[in-house]
C-alpha cells in the first residue's frame, strides 16, 4: 500500500503533463483559430467576387451596347450627310426631276440605303429609286415624317414601318430640300433592317446571347435570333419601361422564348435608337461559378499549406506579417511605402511587392491620362487610342488621319505677355480644337504649343476639310482680358494606310508635314508624303 502511495505523486505528475498542451497542439489550435475566420472571410470574398464579376460583365456589355448604338448613329449620320449634299443639287432647285433621279441613283450606290424618295408636303412621292422615273407612286408610307420635315425644317429619323413601294419594314432618314430658303420637298432614304443586323453580327457575341436593336418607339428593328419573327414587334415591356427612366443599365428579365436573362441596354441620345443584349442566367452563372470554383480550390490549398507552414514557422510569420500591417494600411491610403528588410524571405518578397505597388501607384498617379492645363488627352492616352483605332481600321479597312498641330510664333507671346496669358491662350486653343472635331475624333496636347488629333473614318478629302477649318478657327483672334492675341496654326496630316501603318510612324510623318507647312509660309496645312506604292483614299 505504501509503495502504491509513493507512486501516486509520480503518476499524478505524468497525468498533469499529459493535460498540458504541447507546442504542436498549440500551433494546430492557432491554425484552426485562423482557419475558421479565414473561411468566413473567403465566403464573404466569394459573395463579393460574384457581385464584382457580374458588375464587371455588365459594364463590359454596356460598353458593347453603347458601341453598337454609336455605329447605328454613324450609319444614320452618313446617310443624313449624303442626303443633305444631294438636297443642294442644282437639278432639284431647277425642278429637273429626271436629272435629279439619275443623281439619286448614283448617290444610292454609295449608301447603305435601299432607296431614295422625294416627297411633297402632302405625302405625294415625286420619285422613288425603287421604281423607274415617271411611274405612278403611292403616298409616302410615313406621311407624318414628311410633315415633320416641312414643319421643323430639320432632319428626321423615323421609326420602323412598312414601305408602300417595297412592302418591307424599313427606317427612313429625311432631310428638307429648300428653294430660296423655303422647304419644298422632303428628301428621304430608306434602310432595311438587314443592314442594322450586320452591326450586331459584327460583334461576334456568344451564340446563346441575344442582341436587339430597338427604334425610338421601342419596336424591334433587328435581332440576332428569330429576326423575321420579332422585327416589327414591340420590345419587352419591362425593358421599355426601364429605358424611359435611364439611358443605359441592366435588369433581370425573360425573353419571349422563356429564357431568364440579364438584359443590358444602352440608348442613343442622338437617334433615340437603343441596343439590348440578353445574357442567359445559365451562361452567366456558369462562367462565374467556374471562377468561384478556382477560388475555392486556391483557398483550400492555401489553408492546407498554411497548416503545414504554421507547424514550424508560425511565430516568425506572425511577427513578419505584423510588421507589414502598417505599410499595407499606408498603401491603402495612397502614401509612399518604405519597409526595412525582414527576417523571412517570403515576407520580404511581400514587402518588396508592397513597395513596388506603391511606386507603381505613385507613378500611375503622376502619369495621368489628361493634360492638366487644357483638359485634353495627353500623349499617353493619345497613343493608346491611336493604337486601338489603328487595330480597328486594320479590321474594317476604314481610313484614318493623324493631325499634328503647332502654333506659329507662340513663344514671343509668352515672353511679351507672360505665362498666365500664354496658358489662357492654350486653353482657348484647346477649346477651339475640340469644337472643330467630330464627336468620334480625339484631340490631345503633347506639351507646349503642340497639339494632335485623330480623325477616324476620315478620307483624304475629309481630313483636308477638317484641317482647313481648324487652320481658320485656330488662327482667328483671341480676346484675352484687355488683350487681343493673334496667332496662327500649322498642321501636318498623315493618312493611314497611305503614310504608315503604325502610330509612331504616322506621328513622325504628321510632324514632318507640319514643319513643311511652316516652311511654306505657316497658317496652312500640309499632307505627309505617301509611301511608294500606297494609295490615298480620297
Amino acid at each position: 500500500m505504501a509503495d502504491a502511495a509513493a507512486l501516486n505523486p509520480l503518476n499524478h505528475e505524468r497525468m498533469n503533463a499529459r493535460r498540458i498542451p504541447t507546442i504542436r497542439s498549440r500551433l494546430v489550435w492557432l491554425v484552426m483559430a485562423c482557419v475558421v475566420p479565414a473561411s468566413l472571410m473567403v465566403i464573404g470574398l466569394i459573395v463579393h467576387d460574384v457581385q464584382r464579376e457580374r458588375a464587371r460583365l455588365v459594364r463590359d456589355v454596356t460598353a458593347t451596347a453603347r458601341a453598337i448604338t454609336s455605329a447605328v448613329d454613324r450609319d444614320l449620320a452618313s446617310v443624313e450627310s449624303a442626303l443633305r449634299a444631294l438636297a443642294s443639287s442644282p437639278s432639284l432647285r431647277a425642278n429637273d426631276l429626271a436629272t435629279f433621279y439619275s443623281q439619286s441613283k448614283e448617290v444610292q450606290r454609295d449608301l447603305i440605303a435601299a432607296n431614295i424618295v422625294l416627297s411633297e408636303a402632302n405625302g405625294l412621292q415625286r420619285l422613288n429609286t425603287l421604281r423607274p422615273f415617271g411611274d405612278v407612286l403611292p403616298l409616302a408610307g410615313s406621311m407624318g415624317l414628311a410633315r415633320r420635315v416641312f414643319e421643323t425644317g430639320r432632319p428626321v429619323v423615323s421609326d420602323l414601318f412598312i414601305g408602300p413601294v417595297s412592302r418591307r419594314p424599313l427606317i427612313v432618314i429625311a432631310v428638307p430640300a429648300r428653294r430660296d430658303g423655303t422647304v419644298v420637298y422632303s428628301l428621304s432614304a430608306g434602310i432595311f433592317p438587314e443592314r442594322l443586323s450586320t452591326l450586331l453580327t459584327q460583334q461576334r457575341l456568344p451564340p446563346d446571347w441575344t442582341a436587339t436593336i430597338l427604334d425610338g418607339s421601342g419596336t424591334v428593328v433587328a435581332r440576332t435570333a428569330d429576326t423575321e419573327r420579332f422585327v416589327g414587334q414591340p420590345g419587352p415591356s419591362a425593358l421599355l419601361q426601364r429605358m424611359t427612366t435611364a439611358a443605359e443599365g441592366a435588369l433581370e428579365s425573360q425573353t419571349p422564348e422563356g429564357v431568364r436573362t440579364t438584359s443590358v441596354f444602352a440608348r442613343s441620345a442622338v437617334s433615340r435608337f437603343a441596343v439590348a443584349i440578353d445574357i442567359p442566367e445559365a451562361s452567366l452563372n456558369h462562367a462565374l461559378w467556374r471562377s468561384i470554383g478556382w477560388l475555392v480550390v486556391a483557398t483550400v490549398l492555401l489553408l492546407a499549406s498554411s497548416l503545414g507552414l504554421a507547424w514550424w514557422i508560425g511565430k516568425r510569420i506572425a511577427g513578419a506579417v505584423h510588421r507589414l500591417t502598417q505599410p499595407a494600411l499606408a498603401l491603402g491610403r495612397g502614401q509612399a511605402v518604405s519597409i526595412p528588410s525582414l527576417p523571412l524571405r517570403e515576407a520580404d518578397d511581400v514587402a518588396q511587392s508592397l513597395m513596388k505597388a506603391s511606386a507603381m501607384m505613385l507613378q500611375a498617379r503622376h502619369d495621368a491620362y489628361h493634360d492638366e492645363l487644357t483638359g485634353l488627352a495627353n500623349r499617353t492616352l493619345f497613343n493608346e487610342i491611336l493604337q486601338q483605332q489603328l487595330a480597328l481600321s486594320r479590321r474594317t479597312g476604314d481610313p484614318l488621319a493623324v493631325l499634328f498641330i503647332d502654333l506659329d510664333a507662340f513663344k514671343p507671346i509668352n515672353d511679351r505677355h507672360g505665362h498666365a496669358v500664354g496658358d489662357q491662350l492654350l486653353r482657348t486653343v484647346a477649346a477651339r480644337l475640340a469644337t472643330g472635331l467630330r464627336g468620334s475624333d480625339i484631340a490631345a496636347r503633347f506639351g507646349g504649343d503642340e497639339f494632335a488629333a485623330i480623325l477616324v473614318q476620315a478620307s483624304r478629302d475629309a481630313a483636308a476639310t477638317v484641317a482647313a477649318k481648324l487652320v481658320d478657327s485656330l488662327s482667328a483672334p483671341y480676346p484675352i482680358g484687355a488683350l487681343t492675341i493673334e496667332v496662327s496654326a500649322s498642321i501636318g496630316i498623315a493618312e493611314y494606310p497611305a503614310c504608315g501603318d503604325s502610330g509612331e510612324v504616322l506621328l513622325q510623318r504628321a510632324d514632318a508635314a507640319m514643319y513643311q507647312a511652316k516652311l511654306e509660309g505657316r497658317h496652312r496645312y500640309a499632307f505627309a508624303a505617301v509611301r511608294p506604292g500606297a494609295q490615298t483614299q480620297g
